[in-house]
């Protein structure tokens, strides 16, 4: 199906995003994989539900494929010394409990749709993983950087207590 291969090309990029950044030190294409990245995962997802494509497969590979570009992205810039470090460890903190409480949920047969806070999330995300990219470690104002950095947390966490509040309060309604 075409939003799977969309994705198989999202994960493709993730090593290429890493390779342009930290081998290349290239950021303007390091920006433009992952600006790359972000469309593919709109366009996959808007096939999927448009054209009635969604699979249950397709409903874990999605958001894998997200999480290792974002895991990957923030790992690039801890590397290059953009964000804190302590910035990784909430970031894998926040996807290793979500994969955690994925997986249960998927071996007890319920699959969570995505839903409008965590793609709120994944643009946050997106918008301040780009300007850091883009406008670099070196002209980027200490307190634009902190207010990039304090919305991408809030909106990880906001999106995560949802995620985990919205499965426990329909947890019956979610079996597939």
């Amino acid at each position: 199906m075409i939003p799977n291969i969309l994705t198989t090309a999202r994960v493709a990029m993730v090593p290429l995003f890493a390779y342009s950044m930290l081998c290349l030190h290239n950021q303007v294409l390091g920006a433009v994989i992952f600006v790359l990245a972000g469309i593919t995962d709109v366009i996959d997802g808007y096939i999927a539900r448009h054209f009635k494509m969604t699979t249950n497969f397709g409903m874990i590979y999605d958001p894998f494929a997200d999480k290792l570009m974002q895991i990957t992205a923030v790992i690039c810039l801890v590397i290059l010394d953009m964000i804190p470090k302590w910035l990784l460890a909430i970031v894998i903190a926040k996807e290793l409990t979500m994969i955690v409480i994925g997986g249960i949920l998927y071996l007890r047969k319920i699959v969570v749709r995505s839903n409008w806070y965590g793609k709120t999330a994944t643009v946050i995300f997106y918008a301040a993983v780009l300007c850091i990219i883009m406008w670099g470690e070196d002209r980027m104002p200490e307190s634009v950087k902190i207010a990039l950095i304090a919305l991408m947390i809030i909106a990880m966490i906001f999106a995560a207590v949802c995620y985990i509040v919205d499965t426990i309060r329909n947890y019956d309604e979610k079996r597939v």
